[in-house]
């Protein structure tokens, strides 16, 4: 029996029927050409979701004029030739039985002055001085009334490009800081003229953009608007506006509202990171809910079919809106309604392989999923000839390995020498915010018991074993072992490795030193401080935590900051000494006080078992961390590229 019956509940927005709640957000890819078109590889990319069982696909942002193009490889809709290329998506979608809606949008004053070729456009000149490249320093040139009517013409047009090329909405975008969301709001719209001053005047843009495009459909094309909720930073608006604006927007022929957050001065709203909580932004789309009779929809990690679920069942959104969690795993939703949860591989909201690479102009990627942007070149298919395959390690690398491996038919056997599966994810469960580790640690757990690995706990393999089982290939999956430095005074008992502490294995004075400021230690002293400790981070470069992307990191500073963490830059530690650490900085010694010592400086591959072994005539490879520690999705990327390999 399904338990989400209300996800799952049919439910129109205009004249379009869903067959659940569930939708697509539209997010950037960067598979677009530099001509705005759609590529094979964005139609597969959107063809797997909607087998995957959304209700609905709402395509990436579509420019509708060359200015207003955020990145080189977006797509648009401002010419008329990119008509053909956007109805080989609809037509594949169709195909499958999924609508799709075409998100229009203008990039406003986030736009690359490289990628137009001029400075970007606004409706005031509002210096970018906190928004990150490219944009940091980009001082838009204030759009004129002419030049705003233009605008409207070109967002109807836009709208009749989607509609000719046989999408099933639109949705126009006045969110996150661009053009639109920019006259909305009073932080950048200082205009004196009929659009800005009021709040009537500032809505009056987006207004007559409905206007025009309703125009261009019809009285019956679905239409929906995105927008931010409550603005939380100085200067912005709240909740109130939106509310009236949403009323405007429902009296305009607007068919539905999508409530998202943050621009690019809050990016955390806007992808939030792990120390945010599911659904965090529904108490919006539930204000709005409350002034409007459209459905309205939510975005803001939601990372479960629970969260979910209980969203739609409470009157806080009429549908809700999957962005990473379907990059995560296309077929989530399919997953959900066939009571297959525990197969649902989950974001873990680390942002590295889809925010950060956008923000770097480059295509997205996924930690979890390094399918992601390759439906077609990384489907499971099975292998010619099956083969017995021996992994030792049941990290990620491992893990990833066997799950391709076994899922292509070959017999797999994996030993870890722990008590458990997961390598270093199931010691960094323990940390803040991990939640989201702990279900890759399960979904892996389970993909094992269907695909029928066998499994084999506490067993250390020895070159004498590997020979006994004699397998067709071998993989070293090992990872690696932390460093504990040649530091004097590094065996004392009051000295401690950031592995011990996360196995539990410790006890902690009340003043806790940290030697290591990468992200394991940075992670860590948010952990310490919460259990009430003191606790200091000594870090020999000019930076902390650096291994994080921007948002994650941004968040995590800030906390440690928030919570009295004294991070020490600059600084090297020479000795351990019984009273605390010896270090140098500034060309001068001197002994900074702590009762217990953690050391986080990193890693080293463990090479014990290479080093002795001798795989004859097997196919032989290594992966993960043995071969060089890194991130998660370096790891997950190897196992999945070797378990296609064989």
């Amino acid at each position: 029996m399904n338990s989400f019956r209300n996800l799952f509940s049919r439910i129109r927005i205009g004249e379009l029927e869903l067959k659940n709640r569930i939708v697509l957000a539209p997010m950037a890819t960067n598979y677009g050409t530099d001509k705005g078109r759609m590529t094979e590889r964005q139609i597969q990319y959107y063809l797997e979701r909607a087998k995957g069982g959304v209700g609905l696909i709402v395509t990436e942002s579509n420019y509708v004029s060359f200015e207003g193009r955020g990145a080189a490889n977006r797509l648009g809709l401002y010419e008329d030739h990119q008509i053909q290329e956007h109805r080989r998506l609809t037509e594949a979608l169709h195909e499958v039985g999924t609508p799709v809606c075409a998100q229009i949008h203008h990039g406003g004053a986030i736009v690359s002055m490289k990628g137009v070729g001029q400075f970007p456009v606004s409706c005031s000149t509002i210096p970018i001085l906190t928004r990150g490249e490219p944009y940091f320093g980009n001082i838009p040139r204030r759009l004129s009334e002419t030049e705003i009517v233009n605008l409207v013409l070109c967002f109807g047009m836009a709208a009749w490009r989607a509609k000719e090329s046989g999408f099933d909405a639109i949705m126009i975008h006045g969110a996150h800081g661009y053009l639109l969301n920019e006259f909305l709001s009073p932080h950048t719209n200082k205009r004196d003229d009929r659009y800005g001053g009021n709040d009537e005047n500032r809505a009056r843009f987006l207004i007559e953009v409905v206007e025009s495009v309703r125009k261009k459909l019809g009285p019956n094309f679905p239409l929906m608007v995105r927008l931010t909720g409550e603005e939380l930073f100085d200067g912005g608006y709240r909740i109130d506006f939106i509310q009236k604006v949403s009323k405007w927007l429902e009296n305009s022929g607007v068919d539905g509202i999508s409530i998202s957050a943050g621009n690019y001065d809050e990016l955390e709203r806007m992808v939030a990171p792990p120390a945010f909580p599911e659904g965090y932004l529904s108490k919006d789309s539930e204000a709005v809910r409350k002034v409007v009779k459209i459905p309205v929809g939510v975005v803001g990690r939601i990372m479960s079919p629970e969260t979910a679920e209980e969203i739609i069942k409470e009157g806080k959104a009429d549908h809700v809106y999957l962005g990473r969690a379907l990059i995560a795993d296309p077929h989530f939703a399919k997953k959900a309604e066939e009571a297959r949860k525990e197969e649902i591989r989950p974001c873990i909201v680390c942002n590295r392989g889809c925010m950060d690479r956008l923000m770097e102009g480059i295509d997205i990627g996924c930690s979890v999923n390094a399918a992601m942007g390759k439906e077609v070149s990384k489907r499971i298919l099975p292998a010619e000839r099956p083969r017995k395959v021996f992994i030792v390690g049941g990290g990620p690398a491992g893990l990833e390995a066997a799950r391709v491996a076994a899922g292509r038919g070959h017999r797999v056997t994996l030993w870890e020498k722990s008590d458990k599966l997961g390598g270093t994810l199931s010691e960094a469960i323990v940390m803040p915010h991990k939640e989201g580790i702990a279900r890759l640690v399960q979904y892996y757990v389970r993909q094992m018991e269907i695909l029928g690995v066998t499994i084999e706990l506490g067993k250390e393999v020895t070159p004498d074993a590997i020979e006994k089982i004699h397998p067709d290939v071998l993989i070293l999956a090992v990872g690696a072992e932390p460093i504990r430095l040649g530091l004097p005074g590094a065996n004392l008992p009051h000295v401690f490795l950031a592995k011990e502490l996360l196995e539990g294995k410790t006890s902690l004075g009340p003043l806790v030193a940290i030697i290591g400021g990468g992200l394991v230690g940075a992670e860590l002293a948010e952990m310490l401080v919460d259990q009430g400790k003191e606790v200091m981070v000594l870090e020999q470069l000019d930076a902390v935590a650096t291994q994080a992307g921007y948002i994650v990191r941004k968040e995590l500073l800030k906390t440690l900051c928030q919570k009295g963490v004294k991070i020490l830059v600059g600084t090297k530690a020479l000795a351990i000494t019984g009273k605390g650490v010896l270090v140098e900085r500034f060309g001068e010694k001197e002994v900074l006080k702590a009762d217990s010592i953690i050391l986080a400086i990193g890693y080293h591959p463990r090479n014990e078992l290479v080093k002795n072994l001798d795989v004859g005539q097997m196919e032989f490879y290594k992966i993960g961390d043995c071969m060089k520690p890194r991130m998660i999705m370096e790891a997950i990327e190897e196992g999945n590229r070797v378990g296609f390999a064989i």
